[in-house]
């Protein structure tokens, strides 16, 4: 592992934090190299971008949100930003977050505290991690629903907190228990 000042590990305009290890507070007071990065067990890995159907998957279910939330202006909803989870461990960069209005103390830069709702976009990548490791996190602290979308299968699942465990609901129509009258189809975001 890397434990070097950043400065030290590479030269400007490539990525400077590949490696390192890191803190929470250390994560937080890092400059932006201009490079996307996870934290895995502490250590700063350098993450590739989406391919084209992740991010086309990302502006078609962030289109269906934002025009719900128009209509309903019960939250916000944001991309790719940084969440501190209440347990402590490595912050995570959900595709989408939202945030319902009565929580939105917890924004502060970055989200520090509970989501009430994440959507992961899967990548071959990061498949396992989402539907594992991370699913367990948002289900620990309190994520009330988690939504996947896989952009091979062109498939969706809205997975429901159920306090112990997650209740996965899968379709080609999906409603949200959380946001009354939210149903997305799976025609809607892969034509």
């Amino acid at each position: 592992m890397l434990v070097a000042a950043p400065s030290q590990l590479a030269p400007p305009g490539k990525p400077r934090y590949h490696g390192l290890r890191v803190t929470r507070e250390i994560y937080l007071d890092l400059e932006d190299d201009g490079f996307k990065y996870d934290v895995i067990d502490g250590v700063m890995v350098m993450a590739p971008s989406g391919f084209f159907e992740h991010g086309e998957t990302a502006a078609s279910l962030s289109f269906l949100f934002y025009n719900y939330l128009k209509m309903r202006p019960v939250g916000k909803l944001t991309s790719e930003v940084d969440i501190f989870l209440p347990d402590g461990g490595d912050p995570l960069r959900p595709d989408l977050s939202f945030i319902l209005n009565e929580n939105l103390y917890i924004v502060a830069g970055h989200i520090h505290g509970t989501p009430d709702l994440v959507v992961e976009i899967l990548s071959p990548s990061t498949l396992h991690r989402d539907l594992g490791v991370k699913a367990e996190r948002y289900l620990k602290n309190g994520v009330r629903e988690y939504w996947i979308a896989d952009p091979a299968e062109k498939a969706l699942q809205v997975w429901i907190n159920k306090g112990d465990h997650w209740e996965k609901r899968t379709g080609d129509t999906l409603a949200s228990m959380l946001l009354e009258g939210l149903v997305i189809k799976r025609a809607e975001v892969w034509d």
